[in-house]
């Protein structure tokens, strides 16, 4: 027979021995045996260590993977979205409770498919990653605040006392901050993306109200005594959940909704109520105007029931800024408008009558700025910042991700680790220069919506008002609330309002005859 010939670059097959094979085998089991012996025995906060060489194979896999160029965008846009609606309506804390694993939720779930089908888009398509970098880019000084954020998060983590600690939680923000970010700021490109997404937080933020109002109207969280053995997590939890949370000395109701507290559902509501009043002013039928000003005043009512100073300044806050915005845009479109100069011309009576309102009128001034029964958690604020400061001075890089609560050491009276204003828990966590690039990377879209507004050709263009004054009112609220819970949404709304931005920009570039972007990322 004729002999075998290799093509180059292709060489002949050596087949191993019969005892290499064997040891290969014996490894393999003693690396699953030592897996899983880790797995068993160490906490659920040490659990980064063994994933460590698993996550890097994964990384070098899917680096090596080639440029096939499809992604499926329609896919990330679909489960965006259904985070986005489930994320309020769906209660956090419903969910599968199995030992050695997180809370198992359907937010959860819908967050693992989109992480998956990003990081497989990123590794398979330069046209994706050109994208995103192309996006991102949009709003220059916003870009570099949050890379700038993020850098000083990453550094934190060489100062923790508890890397591996500090390390989970940073990888958690990744998904839940920086992804969200990125993706909806990519996202946001395509038309319809944003106006659905608008669409979706108006109609859950409507749902929670009527269940706010229910459960004021009992006094209970009604459906956690109707849950199912296997949708119960920790017991203890629990017992908090049901128990009211009545402000010291008091005992006034303070509705919760679908959240584990009166302040994060106050901090939602105040973030999306911005999108609820402009649809309300932008409806174009009685019918559509009926239901969705019924909507707007039962989501006033519910901000006023959960009894917190945070709901109430984002409600003042929106009522104030958003007619500013709409009669300059207007004034700009329409100079003739007597409406619109009339709003500009009233506009400092008015703030100035508001803000008598609000010092005089005891129930306005007990609601916003608060009165008697707030006393305890403004002086607990007040001693927090005397014992946190010369710890934030010491550490001029922060204590490390997620350890601010620890290091200050203050504990409530139910003997719990607490911070009251994420402002100092910025400056304990990441160092000196968080808190000031945290502020500004939040509050400087209101300004470059503000330009953009005036300028919007289509309805889902002036969308980025509303989207910027719900940001707005999340910077101010953290100020008096550290709790990072509503911090994907606020991403979210941060990366459609860089989308939009960047849509304006391409139909500039483009001329009048621009219409929409591609569909394709």
């Amino acid at each position: 027979m004729a002999g075998t010939y290799i093509l180059k670059p292709y060489m002949q097959r050596i087949e191993t021995s019969r005892f290499a094979r064997l040891m290969l085998f014996v490894g393999i089991v003693l690396l699953a045996a030592v897996y899983g012996m880790m797995c068993a025995i160490l906490p659920v906060q040490l659990l980064a260590i063994p994933a460590v060489p698993v996550m890097l194979l994964i990384a070098i896999v899917l680096w090596m993977m080639p440029d096939l160029g499809a992604v499926r965008v329609d896919w990330m846009h679909s489960l965006m979205l259904w985070f986005i609606g489930l994320n309020i309506v769906w209660p956090n804390y419903v969910a599968f409770d199995l030992p050695g694993l997180p809370w198992i939720t359907p937010t959860r779930l819908i967050v693992f498919g989109l992480l998956a089908l990003v990081l497989y888009g990123v590794s398979t398509s330069s046209e994706f990653r050109s994208r995103i970098a192309e996006t991102s880019r949009s709003i220059p000084i916003v870009s570099k605040l949050f890379w700038a954020f993020w850098a000083l998060t990453t550094l934190s983590i060489l100062f923790s006392a508890q890397p591996f600690f500090s390390l989970s939680k940073y990888a958690n923000n990744q998904i839940f901050w920086t992804m969200m970010f990125v993706m909806s700021a990519c996202l946001a490109t395509r038309p319809g993306f944003v106006a659905k997404l608008s669409q979706i937080l108006v109609v859950t933020l409507f749902v929670v109200a009527v269940v706010g109002i229910y459960e004021y109207k009992i006094q209970r969280v009604y459906w956690v005594d109707h849950l199912p053995g296997f949708l119960r997590v920790d017991p203890e939890f629990m017992e908090r959940v049901i128990k009211s949370q009545s402000r010291a000395g008091t005992d006034v109701y303070r509705v919760r909704g679908t959240m584990a507290t009166s302040l994060y559902f106050a901090e939602y509501l105040a973030m999306v109520f911005p999108l609820a009043l402009h649809a309300l002013c932008t409806s174009k039928t009685f019918r559509t105007f009926f239901a969705l000003a019924a909507g707007v005043a039962g989501s006033v009512v519910v901000m006023y029931l959960t009894n917190a100073r945070s709901a109430m300044v984002g409600l003042l806050l929106t009522l104030a800024i958003y007619p500013f915005f709409v009669a300059w845009r207007r004034r700009r479109q329409s100079p003739q408008s007597i409406g619109a100069m009339t709003t500009l011309l009233t506009y400092p009576a008015s703030m100035t009558a508001l803000a008598l309102i609000v010092v005089f009128w005891h129930r306005a001034h007990v609601a916003v700025l608060g009165g008697g029964q707030h006393q305890a958690s403004s002086q607990a604020r007040d001693t927090q910042w005397a014992m946190g400061i010369p710890k934030v001075l010491s550490h001029p890089f922060g204590h490390g991700v997620a350890r601010s609560a620890e290091v200050l050491g203050y504990a409530n009276g139910a003997g719990e680790l607490t911070i009251d204003t994420y402002y100092l828990s910025a400056l304990l966590d990441y160092g000196y220069l968080a808190l000031p690039i945290f502020i500004l990377m939040f509050a400087l879209p209101a300004w470059f919506a503000f330009k953009s507004f005036e300028k919007a050709r289509d309805p889902e263009a002036m969308l980025i008002a509303p989207l910027a004054i719900g940001l707005f009112n999340f910077t101010v609220i953290k100020s008096v609330l550290s709790s990072e819970g509503n911090f994907p949404v606020a991403f979210i709304m941060l990366g459609c309002v860089v989308g939009l931005i960047w849509r304006q920009h391409q139909q500039a570039a483009a001329g009048p005859a621009m219409t929409a972007v591609p569909a394709q990322a």
